[in-house]
């Protein structure tokens, strides 16, 4: 888990697969000439969060914003370690849990303030610098900078670099042409207005054509399945049994945002407990079966989409499910299974 953490309210509260730098479909280079209101406000309020709660920090901005650029291009592969990540939270970790503390720490004592006075104003850190030379303070900005960068990724906010950087920057300088209510309402309406009304548009054009292929069924509830393979249909499950089984999800432009396959082990999961969708798809394929699910957002993760994942408001999906077993509501449950004298845990799928 991540220890550092910095500002950066809403992105937090929203969340690509190959290999190797290359460009995304969310990060654009963007012009002087044509203006992106919302990357200018992301850009602000990360430097405002950073400015205001950590003013001992004079990173290198240049440093900072090249590095969190490499992290916006970088894809990473399922399943596979971001090496220069890896290494980059080693960084962060020695010096914010030891270096900065002991620093901040040092300096607080050097000022004399009377214990009756302490808390009651904030410290002037503006002649206070906490690196300690300028081989650090790159090393740290490089690090601070592709983990920013690798959250905003994750949480694909479309930025054009030009105007993010530039709200970094001026922010951080306390030139910004936006104070942080005026950033943060910019940021507020593209996630609960503008995004929510873009993927419900997207979502439906791309149901509609999904609709269209052969061997695509649709149910009243407005599902759609294809049978890829049949399996046992005299055992079927209902919606208060277990199943278990193996699955893959994906968004509409293909990135897989959770599978079974990839952990390597199957889940078993309440019909009950799932999302809409599963209930009523998992219904539809006997036993040893595999089933495609299409499954529309008021089926899904509605209107807010999954917190801090990649599943956005108003997102439909795709599954791909194999169904291995079912367990009947009220019959008693196996023992679990063992490998090494230890019993093996299922993941459920959220």
């Amino acid at each position: 888990m991540r220890k550092i953490i910095y500002v950066l309210t809403v992105l937090c509260a929203v969340a690509m697969v190959s290999c190797g730098k290359k460009g995304s479909a969310y990060i654009q280079k963007g012009s002087k000439s044509n203006v992106d209101s919302l990357s200018y406000a992301v850009g602000v309020d990360i430097g405002l969060g950073i400015s205001n709660n950590m003013p001992d920090m004079k990173f290198d901005w240049d440093v900072l914003n090249e590095s969190c650029e490499d992290a916006l291009y970088t894809q990473i592969e399922p399943g596979k370690e971001d090496e220069r990540m890896a290494k980059g939270i080693e960084i962060l970790n020695d010096f914010f849990q030891t270096k900065r503390r002991d620093r901040v720490t040092a300096f607080i004592e050097s000022l004399n303030i009377p214990d009756s006075l302490m808390g009651q104003e904030p410290i002037d850190f503006s002649g206070f610098d906490v690196f300690e030379n300028d081989d650090e303070r790159k090393s740290v900005s490089a690090a601070y900078g592709y983990d920013m960068g690798s959250r905003l990724r994750e949480a694909r906010v479309p930025l054009h670099l030009y105007w993010f950087h530039k709200g970094v920057k001026e922010a951080a300088d306390g030139v910004a042409t936006l104070d942080a209510h005026g950033s943060m309402m910019i940021i507020q309406e593209y996630f609960t207005v503008l995004l929510p009304m873009k993927n419900k548009r997207e979502s439906e054009e791309w149901l509609a054509s999904i609709e269209k292929k052969s061997g695509v069924k649709k149910t009243e509830s407005g599902l759609l399945y294809r049978i890829d393979r049949k399996g046992d249909e005299s055992i079927k499950p209902t919606a208060n049994d277990r199943v278990k089984v193996d699955y893959e999800g994906r968004l509409q432009d293909g990135t897989i945002f959770d599978s079974s396959y990839e952990r390597g082990q199957a889940a078993e999961v309440p019909l009950s407990g799932v999302i809409a969708g599963w209930t009523e798809g998992l219904q539809l394929v006997g036993k040893g079966g595999q089933i495609t699910l299409w499954i529309p957002s008021d089926l899904g993760y509605g209107v807010y989409g999954n917190g801090g994942g990649l599943i956005g408001p108003n997102t439909a999906l795709e599954f791909k499910v194999e169904l291995h077993d079912v367990t009947v509501a009220g019959a008693p449950e196996a023992a679990p299974a063992e490998a090494d004298g230890e019993k093996r845990e299922f993941k459920q799928a959220e």
